[in-house]
């Protein structure tokens, strides 16, 4: 059986009046919510454990077969706080991704085919979608050498090979992947001072703990997507994803 669990704690300040009232996860696109969809897509591929990790008008989740994890002090954290605080539900075959992430049904196909024991969704054509002129946050970029990610970063400034793909969000576990990634959040949790990209590990975001992965010697994998995904950031992304996503 395959867990998902969906970081969906922030508030999204980017999006502006659209998350005044409700966290980004909620936000609408043509008549459903991010999260919305996401759900139905799970449920649609017979993925009925669903966790979700809520922090900003938490009140607004409201769905009766859903386990939720609060993170209180969602304003003065990030992504890996909110792993932590669900890192009793990372065991078995467990999918974590981000909850404001729009994608079709064969993004997932192409995820749910991996058996590695971590691997991470990637698009080689991050080029085509990042638009210095817009603003956009540099993306995570997974470098790629012998079907391996050997280095993951937010960094613009870094040197980077050709075989480079964006990380968009979604992490595919096995039983043992979720035993590693488990063990190395414990050894790291309590970490004082920067956290590779992250200025603390409170405020690290998963980039961060995958590059801690990989460090540590244990492969990650990439899963070489292609089809329609979306990041809903910024107002312009979510007119944009209205586009994309009927």
């Amino acid at each position: 059986m395959m867990k998902v669990i969906i970081l969906a704690a922030g508030r999204g300040t980017r999006l502006g009046y659209h998350t005044k009232e409700i966290p980004k996860g909620l936000v609408d696109v043509n008549g459903k919510s991010i999260i919305e969809r996401q759900i139905e897509l799970f449920k649609k591929n017979g993925i009925t454990e669903i966790v979700i990790v809520r922090g900003y008008k938490r009140e607004k989740f409201c769905w009766n077969d859903v386990t939720f994890i609060d993170n209180e002090d969602f304003a003065n954290n990030n992504q890996l706080a909110s792993l932590v605080l669900a890192q009793n539900m990372v065991s078995g075959n467990v999918l974590i991704l981000f909850g404001d992430l729009l994608f079709e049904q064969t993004i997932l196909d192409q995820i749910l085919a991996s058996n590695s024991d971590i691997s991470i969704a990637v698009d080689l054509n991050w080029k085509e979608r990042y638009d210095e002129n817009r603003n956009n946050q540099f993306p995570a970029l997974a470098e790629i050498e012998n079907d391996k990610i050997t280095r993951i970063s937010e960094n613009k400034s870094l040197v980077r090979k050709k075989s480079s793909g964006e990380f968009f969000g979604i992490m595919k576990l096995s039983s043992k992947g979720s035993k590693i990634l488990t063990d190395v959040i414990e050894k790291t949790k309590h970490h004082k001072g920067k956290f590779h990209d992250s200025y603390s590990f409170a405020m690290g975001k998963i980039p961060d703990i995958i590059e801690e992965v990989i460090d540590l010697g244990f492969t990650v994998k990439p899963i070489l997507v292609s089809g329609k995904w979306f990041e809903v950031d910024t107002i312009l992304d979510l007119e944009k994803a209205k586009t994309i996503f009927q």
